[in-house]
């Protein structure tokens, strides 16, 4: 609601909307209640770009559950962010960090992310999510 009232208020507004939205890019809360489209070229003003959309398409996941892979932590970007029309900072590209290091190397849930506890045990592990960040560019003024 308080990003609709913003780019309502200025159609160039730089909106940044990262976290963990417990739906995967194709859900309707995402596509249709967000207005996150799945290219670039198909953000107008008033809609959001979700860059995460063709990771989800390759099977690429934030977390795993019962041998499926989800990508419930996304990172979406306003109109202000992705269009060549205002200046400032720009969308380059989003990551997944899902280092070997992150993940579980043995067991039933091998390949999972390692998580930090599980069945009410200490597993010693970093998260049951792997994290997501973002890479914005700003052109040099000459």
């Amino acid at each position: 609601a308080a990003a609709d009232s913003l780019m309502k208020e200025d159609p160039f507004a730089k909106i940044l909307i990262m976290g963990d939205l417990n739906d995967d890019p194709i859900s309707p809360s995402v596509r249709k209640i967000l207005n996150a489209q799945p290219e670039k070229e198909s953000v107008r003003r008033g809609s959001l770009y979700n860059p995460m959309y063709n990771l989800f398409r390759k099977g690429i996941g934030t977390l795993a559950y019962r041998d499926a892979w989800s990508l419930f932590d996304q990172i979406l970007l306003s109109y202000g962010l992705v269009t060549k029309r205002s200046g400032g900072y720009k969308f380059y590209k989003v990551f997944i960090h899902n280092e070997p290091y992150l993940l579980q190397s043995t067991g039933q849930f091998a390949g999972y992310p390692f998580r930090t506890f599980g069945g009410g045990a200490y597993l010693g592990g970093y998260s049951d999510h792997f994290a997501v960040y973002v890479a914005l560019v700003k052109a040099v003024e000459p």
